[in-house]
């Protein structure tokens, strides 16, 4: 996360809560452990930011691994543009390539 509560791509893993909020729809909310932040989008300048409420977010996947992450069924996803360190999360319309797969990993 940059110093403006902003979320950036890095090369090391954050821990993130996922708490499912309805299975049969994927919606979930995602909490940021290390900031006390959740993760959601600013409509205004479309990028993922950090809030202290809660936003209500679809996670979809065709194979269970690798989701889009987005409003409950709008076609825009968080979409890391070059996949670079310190590189902003977008909120785009779905483009062709990985870049808008997010994965998760079980923290033990």
């Amino acid at each position: 996360m940059s110093g403006n509560k902003e979320f950036v791509g890095h090369d090391v893993a954050q821990i993130i809560q996922v708490d499912v909020k309805d299975v049969v729809q994927h919606l979930a909310t995602l909490y940021d452990t290390e900031t006390n932040l959740y993760l959601g989008i600013d409509q205004i300048d479309g990028k993922v930011k950090g809030f202290t409420d809660p936003q209500v977010l679809q996670l979809s996947s065709e194979d269970g691994v690798k989701f889009e992450i987005h409003p409950k069924d709008v076609d825009e996803v968080w979409y890391l543009k070059d996949g670079g360190n310190w590189t902003f999360i977008t909120v785009e319309p779905a483009p062709a390539s990985d870049a808008k797969y997010w994965t998760f990993e079980k923290a033990k």
